[in-house]
């Protein structure tokens, strides 16, 4: 701020371009003047240098580059009405239309922070209509079309850059139609027939890919040392005056390999995303939310999409479905309560349907499951953050309403010798997602590198003792009140045919692949069984004094432990987990013989290779946790059986393998 108040020269933005080395910028009439702008007769070379380029210009956008300082620089976005050549015309009011799409998509979704992505450009380059959505999409058509008759008039080496062309033009239509339709959906109900419509664009663009990717070098290339991503049609500098005062950087836009790569792999986060609509209830939805979360990365287009399609314009699920509707639906699945079964005379009592209606309300107001989904659509980093704020504000308040309202109809059940007792049905379903969002933001912090090494004593005890088990208890009570709702429902049904003297339905077995949650506990079990044998390992490496500890004067272990864990200090259900308490639970650690604790380190880690065996169908993350799961259970036998036992060096913790679960090394 001195420097700006100084009038100091490095501060203003449009210094030294009046000088003899460093021209005025070209704008896009002196650049025709000049004559190095062509509009018209380009060659095959030339437009597949500029389409590559706006393409590199695109993903660098996306990247959370300035949409002045990167796509703007092109000269022929800034009067594409101009341009006389069909091919370069539609191409370029198709980007732009593609800008304005991708601005709306980030914008309505509100899921993006300032390093992710810059929402505002310069009032200079507003977005105003040159066309419909639809007219462009037949432009884009058109133009291909002459593309392909042109080039079956031509020689072959003719004809194989003008089909090059061609296949650029392609691939901007089949995107762009795919956004479009993204973004004209989200106004109306959304079903199977529309996503598969989508997938259908998404995997036409696909096909194209390769073949752009085979014709990179038939365009006209970057110039060595320059800031332009081509020769012809941009001015780097064209926008330099309306980026605010700041100190002299410049913008590195991506190469043009790695942004068609950057595409292709975008056009299959879509097609991921697309698979959300077969998401029928809460907790699939939230699982395969964390799951695109992974998998999506820093592409925020993706992540915007997936909240696009699943909650529309009314935040309605899918446009159609209220949803408290859908929370209602959700909590019949997951835990099947006597209150929201119409047998059960639970449900028919006067109160229980206005008690329901307040209790699902409430959950809306506070906004807390909503947001929970809306948080998978942020950066991992600021995850952590905001499941932090869901933890202190969000689940503590609805803990309560649940809680109040398994009361209530408790002393309903106990009433009437009909009534079923009520448990704590309502808490339970709180309580399991309360405790996932609790997980989630403990792991996160090894994924950000936050946590030192003597640190991870006391984050693994808290998951391995605590948070992995409860999540599995929650599990294993909500599969048994399922499994003994659906044997009443059966019976209920006998009963009916028996009266009826009709044939008495057959009784379906449970199959084991079919008995809920059943996947999810394997899963949750190895997670305990893992973060345990990291418990004991950690303790046995700090026994022999291989953890290097911060001095002592330096250091208060006990405002660690409460900075680490002061989200979870609001909580009454899970209770907070006093210092004092991890305190006492490290000298018993401590106790035992190393020797005895690589052992038990070693089980914990093949316990957790089994589990993870049970896991039918395993994506990727699975596969890799069972590689981890066995190097390190080869490692703590090797140093049960005394291996590098006499080193006194750190052991390295490699976080290659998986984002959460190191790989232990020796030195």
């Amino acid at each position: 701020m001195s420097a700006i108040e100084m009038m100091d020269p490095k501060m203003d933005v449009g210094m030294g371009f009046t000088s003899s080395k460093n021209a005025i910028p070209h704008t896009f009439d002196t650049a025709l003047e000049a004559g190095i702008l062509k509009l018209v007769d380009l060659e095959s070379s030339e437009l597949i240098g500029v389409f590559d380029a706006l393409y590199s210009c695109v993903v660098s956008w996306l990247e959370g580059l300035s949409l002045d300082q990167i796509l703007f620089t092109c000269l022929y976005l800034h009067n594409p009405m101009a341009i006389e050549d069909k091919s370069l015309k539609v191409f370029c009011i198709a980007i732009r239309k593609l800008v304005t799409l991708i601005n709306q998509c980030i914008a309505q979704c509100n899921v993006n922070e300032e390093e992710d992505f810059q929402l505002f450009v310069s009032s200079n380059y507003n977005f105003f209509p040159y066309m419909q959505n639809t007219k462009i999409i037949q432009s884009l058509k058109e133009a291909e079309d002459d593309l392909v008759k042109k080039a079956k008039t031509q020689s072959s080496p003719l004809s194989e850059g003008t089909l090059a062309v061609m296949h650029r033009l392609r691939f901007l239509r089949f995107l762009f139609h795919s956004l479009h339709l993204f973004q004209t959906k989200r106004k109306d109900p959304i079903g199977e027939h529309e996503i598969a419509e989508i997938q259908k664009i998404l995997s036409s663009a696909l096909e194209v890919i390769p073949l752009i990717q085979k014709t990179i070098s038939k365009g006209t290339q970057p110039e060595e040392n320059s800031e332009a991503p081509n020769p012809m049609g941009f001015s780097p500098r064209v926008n330099q005056r309306n980026v605010p005062p700041t100190f002299p950087r410049t913008t590195k836009i991506v190469d043009r390999e790695t942004s068609l790569k950057f595409l292709e792999e975008l056009v299959h986060r879509l097609k991921l995303a697309c698979k959300v609509i077969y998401q029928k209830d809460f907790h699939s939805a939230l699982n395969f939310f964390l799951d695109f979360s992974k998998k999506s990365g820093q592409c925020l287009l993706s992540r915007s999409i997936l909240q696009n399609i699943f909650f529309g314009e009314n935040q309605c699920v899918f446009g159609s479905i209220p949803f408290k509707d859908f929370l209602r639906d959700s909590i019949k699945l997951f835990i099947a309560p006597p209150a929201l079964n119409s047998r059960t005379a639970l449900s028919n009592h006067p109160s229980t349907k206005i008690q329901i209606d307040n209790f699902l309300t409430y959950c809306m107001s506070m906004h807390t499951f909503v947001y929970f989904l809306q948080i998978c659509g942020f950066n991992r980093a600021r995850q952590r953050d905001k499941f932090a704020r869901l933890i202190e504000d969000g689940f503590v308040n609805v803990q309560e309403e649940a809680a109040r309202l398994d009361a209530h109809f408790n002393t309903i059940a106990l009433k009437g010798d009909s009534y079923n007792p009520h448990m704590a049905y309502f808490g339970t379903w709180n309580l399991y997602h309360c405790l996932k969002a609790m997980s989630l933001y403990l792991l996160s912090g090894f994924e950000l590198e936050l946590y030192s090494v003597h640190e991870y004593l006391y984050i693994f005890w808290y998951l391995y003792e605590y948070l992995f088990g409860f999540i599995i208890t929650a599990l294993k009570r909500a599969e048994s009140i399922v499994i003994e709702q659906e044997q009443l429902d059966i019976h209920h049904k006998s009963s009916l045919s028996a009266q009826s003297k009709q044939r008495k339905p057959k009784i379906k077995k449970h199959r084991k692949n079919g008995i809920p949650f059943r996947q999810e506990i394997f899963l949750n079990t190895a997670y305990q069984n893992i973060c345990g044998g990291y418990y004991k390992a950690i303790g046995a490496f700090t026994k022999e004094d291989k953890i290097r500890q911060p001095l002592q004067i330096f250091d208060s272990e006990y405002i660690r432990f409460n900075h680490r864990f002061a989200p979870f200090a609001t909580l009454t259900s899970p209770p907070p987990i006093p210092y004092h308490e991890f305190d006492m639970m490290r000298k018993h650690l401590l106790r035992s013989n190393a020797n005895d604790l690589y052992i038990s380190a070693a089980t914990h880690f093949h316990e957790a290779r089994l589990n993870l065996e049970y896991i039918q169908n395993p994506d990727q993350e699975v596969l890799q946790m069972i590689q981890v799961a066995k190097v390190n259970y080869v490692v703590m036998s090797l140093l049960a059986k005394g291996h590098k036992r006499e080193s006194k060096s750190q052991p390295v913790f490699d976080y290659s393998q998986h984002r959460y679960f190191p790989v232990i090394k020796l030195n």
